[in-house]
């Protein structure tokens, strides 16, 4: 809970608002937002949703989880059956998939210079 109330604090800071403010903005009572900045109360999961669009920021990001990692075959479809992968916000077929994965595939062998390397 330490880290989180840092985080509120630092994002409070770098937009340049006092506790005051942004408890006015967001609709919290100030008490309430110097008790997430001191850790003295746990943050609720509705307050972190509207700290998170306040800031312009997703909610992973305020609890520090950004650098988290999935790793995704793109070969295996088993790997990718319980995700969605979108682009320009409409998700990806199988054959799609496939074809971008094939893509990269021939990329990679081609190099910079259009040679192939191995």
């Amino acid at each position: 809970m330490d880290n989180l109330s840092k985080k509120i604090k630092q994002l409070r800071e770098e937009k340049g608002v006092s506790p005051e403010k942004l408890a006015e903005e967001i609709g919290f009572a100030k008490s309430t937002v110097w008790a997430y900045e001191s850790g003295k109360k746990q943050v609720s999961v509705s307050h972190l949703e509207r700290l998170a669009d306040y800031f312009e920021v997703s909610i992973d990001s305020i609890l520090n989880r950004e650098d988290r990692i999935i790793d995704l075959d793109l070969q295996n479809p088993k790997n990718i059956a319980d995700y969605n992968l979108m682009l320009d916000d409409k998700p990806l077929n199988r054959d799609e998939i496939a074809e971008a994965a094939s893509y990269i595939k021939v990329k990679r062998r081609m190099g910079s210079f259009g040679v192939v390397t191995s």
